[in-house]
């Protein structure tokens, strides 16, 4: 009886033992292929994971263990998915392991010579292929050692503690030291230490010596209590940390919109480049007051580095010949504030590619406070030499979180908008003239010389105005009517469409243009007005006034002829009145003379 009972309850226990869920607990994959996470599984087994590993949306992995990852191998998160990393490590298989000396700067290895109980020998090996000469090794106040060769060895006849090893490059030389690592020869034993754990002070891992497995992370990832070596880190993800170690494995890059590293304690030590993070404009860093340490002296713990930037304009390139229609001064560029020269070409104009923001290793903040200048920004709306350039001397903030730059909100500019096009008249006699008033507003912030043009409604055709081009001058916030005369040489119904010249240097005008044209209206009405065209007709009075203009015109020419034969007569009778005066005083004389013979 009692064995039945406990049958029983056995059977009991192992059926509800089938129904409770366990952990999915294993091995990481080893068979070299790939390897798909679609559900939660925990690797906490093994010591080698050498498969390409995605961690697909909805699933997380998460590493419990220490795992050592072999040429090939990578672990990429997926946009949705997660890797946490607890109490476990990863490492490289075949990383780099050997340091890169800084020229001219304070560069140094610790020999753990402490090893040694007696005498011993040390010897500093480079890289394949390098060759130490042009460098010299000094230790506390021994004068320096001229290196040579791909080795040099240093011998001790007593014991010594660890001790610091400095290299210098000689004055003149101008060759790469990479020391792949440091041996301790006591005579019986030898100690290896890699170079990237001897210490190194103001120096870089190099990479080219090795090979780092690929950990990219497009989701979420969260490490603690653990350590990653050897890896190529690309964060687009979400990336928390806790007392957590990367060696070797930097700079941490950090890409594009979404994408953070919240880190609190821990370590990055020993990068390939002179910062321990790369992150780009946008990237989100939470590292302030962190206690995070970095691999410190001229290695910054971060840097932001973005790519090369384009300010955008709706100008086209040139005004006249080869005169830019926009150019910038750039002030303050970069880290060391260059000033940079910049002409808009076709609306754009390039920005090199620049570090805007770095964190270093004694934990002060470099930012950049870069500026854009404007030194010229016409068009045919100002090429006058009598009028200024827009926005001349401005000083506009450059942005670093943008790939591109539209600048043009943040300028003075005008804005012209074609307000109404009245026609006093409703009819008008072919071939003769009405008036026209155009009102034109500029809303903007800097004077334009603009022409207005009209064409007859509807059609391309232009209507005959005086004067042909209305040509204006609109300062800033000003409207002004213009008032033309239009003749129309057909008879009907016709109206206006009048609009601005657009320069050719605009490749957009929506922003310096509201309203392009506007087509004839009459008084305060906003419907379409139109003129009735038709032949003059001449009444009787007009004809009467006519005929009394033309007899008088006739009576007129008459009284000329009849006056200019009148003078022509009158001409010839005085010449004959002369000739009769002469012979009368001829004879007067001749009668005086015979009085005088008498007497």
């Amino acid at each position: 009886m009692r064995t039945g009972r406990r049958l029983a309850l056995l059977l009991a226990i192992s059926m509800l033992i089938c129904i409770i869920p366990i952990s999915n607990a294993s091995s990481a994959p080893t068979h070299g292929g790939i390897h798909s996470v679609s559900s939660d599984e925990t690797w906490n087994m093994g010591s080698e994971l050498d498969a390409i590993v995605t961690v697909e949306a909805g699933a997380t992995l998460t590493i419990a263990t220490d795992y050592t990852l072999p040429v090939g191998a990578s672990i990429t998160v997926e946009q949705g998915g997660t890797l946490r990393v607890e109490d476990g490590s990863l490492t490289g298989g075949d990383f780099s392991q050997a340091v890169r000396m800084t020229p001219n700067a304070p560069t140094s290895l610790v020999a753990q010579s402490s090893v040694a109980s007696g005498a011993f020998s040390l010897r500093i090996v480079a890289s394949p292929g390098i060759n130490m000469s042009g460098w010299s090794v000094s230790w506390d106040q021994i004068p320096a050692q001229d290196m040579n060769g791909g080795e040099h060895m240093i011998n001790f006849s007593s014991p010594k503690s660890d001790f610091q090893l400095n290299f210098s490059l000689n004055p003149g030389s101008f060759t790469d030291l990479v020391i792949d690592h440091l041996e301790i020869d006591d005579g019986s034993t030898v100690t290896t230490t890699h170079a990237y754990l001897a210490d190194p002070i103001n120096c870089r891992i190099a990479g080219e010596y090795g090979t780092s497995f690929p950990l990219n992370i497009a989701g979420s990832a969260h490490f603690e209590d653990s350590t990653i070596t050897g890896a190529d880190v690309m964060i687009t993800g979400a990336v928390t940390t806790t007392d957590a170690d990367f060696m070797a494995s930097g700079p941490l890059y950090v890409r594009g919109a979404g994408s953070s590293l919240m880190m609190n304690g821990g370590s990055i030590k020993m990068s390939s480049e002179d910062h321990d993070i790369d992150a780009d404009g946008i990237a989100n860093l939470d590292l302030e007051n962190s206690g995070v340490e970095g691999t410190g002296g001229l290695i910054d713990l971060w840097e932001r580095n973005i790519e090369q930037q384009e300010i955008h304009i709706s100008i086209g390139s040139t005004c006249t010949g080869d005169y830019s229609c926009v150019h910038y001064a750039l002030n303050g560029i970069g880290p060391n504030g260059a000033t940079m020269q910049r002409s808009n070409v076709e609306g754009v104009a390039l920005v090199p590619a620049r570090t805007v923001e770095i964190g270093y290793a004694d934990g002060t903040i470099w930012t950049e406070n870069a500026t854009i200048e404007i030194i010229n920004f016409r068009t045919a709306w100002n090429l006058d030499a009598g009028m200024d350039s827009w926005s001349e001397g401005m000083l506009v903030p450059l942005p670093w979180d943008v790939s591109t730059f539209d600048i043009l909100p943040h300028l003075d500019y005008p804005v012209i908008s074609v307000d109404t096009v009245n026609l006093p008249d409703e009819t008008g006699n072919v071939g003769r003239s009405i008036s026209v008033e155009v009102t034109v507003s500029n809303s903007g912030t800097e004077t334009a010389a603009i022409f207005i043009k009209c064409n007859i409604a509807g059609t391309e055709n232009y209507a005959s105005m005086t004067p042909t081009y209305s040509a204006m001058v609109l300062d800033a916030g000003e409207t002004e009517t213009l008032d033309g005369n239009w003749s129309y040489h057909t008879t009907g119904d016709a109206g206006l469409d009048c609009y601005v010249l657009e320069p050719t240097q605009f490749i957009d005008s929506t922003a310096f243009i509201t309203k392009n044209v506007a087509s004839s209206t009459r008084g305060d009405s906003d419907d379409v007005a139109t003129v009735s065209w038709s032949n003059a007709v001449v009444d009787e009075s007009d004809s009467m006034l006519f005929m009394l203009a033309a007899l008088g015109l006739s009576i007129v020419i008459g009284l000329g002829v009849a006056i200019r034969f009148a003078t022509a007569d009158l001409g010839d009778d005085y010449r004959e009145v002369n000739r009769e005066s002469e012979d009368s005083d001829e004879r007067v004389d001749r009668f005086a003379d015979m009085m005088d013979e008498e007497e």
